[in-house]
């Protein structure tokens, strides 16, 4: 439920930002919600379980682990939505002139 609402938040966000600059909202968006939920899906399903395997995460008890591993995924897709962001925020605004020199190549 708490990544649905964050992934909501982040397409529309990211959306928003591609407007603004005139860059593709589609794709913006979709690189908004693939930049938060692919490495909230590696972490889940391939990195955290191997950490607790290996020993290196120790739990007290279930509902501690899922607390944990819950607030992991949601800082590890934040942190990777944050840096994918800055790169949106520092492209260039497209304006008319830049695409027509693109079309006289």
């Amino acid at each position: 439920m708490i990544a649905i609402l964050i992934i909501i938040a982040v397409v529309r966000l990211f959306m928003r930002t591609a407007e603004s600059k005139g860059l593709n909202k589609g794709l913006w968006g979709f690189i908004g919600a693939a930049s938060y939920y692919g490495p909230l899906l590696l972490f889940g399903y391939g990195i955290a379980p191997l950490l607790i395997e290996s020993g290196t995460l120790e739990f007290d008890s279930l509902q501690s682990a899922q607390i944990s591993l819950v607030a992991m995924n949601i800082a590890v897709g934040i942190t990777c939505c944050v840096i994918a962001y800055q790169i949106l925020k520092n492209q260039r605004v497209q304006t008319i002139e830049n695409e027509e020199v693109i079309d006289a190549l």
